[in-house]
């Protein structure tokens, strides 16, 4: 507990009465100086430093947690992004073989061997794959954007 500390403090008042009297005038003011001396303080003093240290150790408590969720936050975004270019690169993968499947089809059908709905089968599979792709490159791009958000490198 610490020292009880006295103090000064100065008050001054004007005043108007109304109507003004023979003992008071019209305008005034009043000024005193008090000295205080305090005795006992009930344990204030006290209470309010361990007030203070419980809520210095809460914030300490919710900055660790802070950091502790943004390591994983960062953490989350970065495999995310890892499984979203893995995810491209089967999707481009993807779209490269349609077009070679299209590509046969389409020599198989002038060759004579099938018929136009295998070529417009394959067309379609790979218009399929096409917008496929282009998904996986969209959700590629908005991983590597939530990385940067996680990790405080975008605003």
């Amino acid at each position: 507990m610490g020292l009880l500390q006295p103090y000064l403090s100065a008050v001054g008042q004007p005043f108007f009465p109304e109507p003004p009297t023979a003992l008071q005038p019209r305008f005034g003011w009043q000024a005193q100086l008090l000295l205080t001396l305090p005795i006992y303080d009930g344990g204030l003093r006290g209470g309010i430093a361990r007030e203070r240290e419980a809520m210095l150790a809460e914030a300490r408590v919710n900055l660790e947690a802070g950091l502790r969720q943004a390591a994983s936050d960062v953490r989350l975004a970065f495999e995310s992004m890892l499984r979203a270019d893995q995810a491209l690169t089967a999707a481009r993968d993807a779209t490269r073989l349609a077009h070679r499947a299209e590509e046969l089809a389409t020599i198989a059908y002038r060759a004579g061997a099938t018929s136009n709905i295998e070529v417009l089968d394959a067309a379609r599979q790979a218009r399929d794959a096409e917008t496929a792709g282009a998904q996986a490159e969209d959700l590629a791009r908005q991983a590597r954007l939530d990385l940067l958000v996680s990790s405080g490198r975008f605003p």
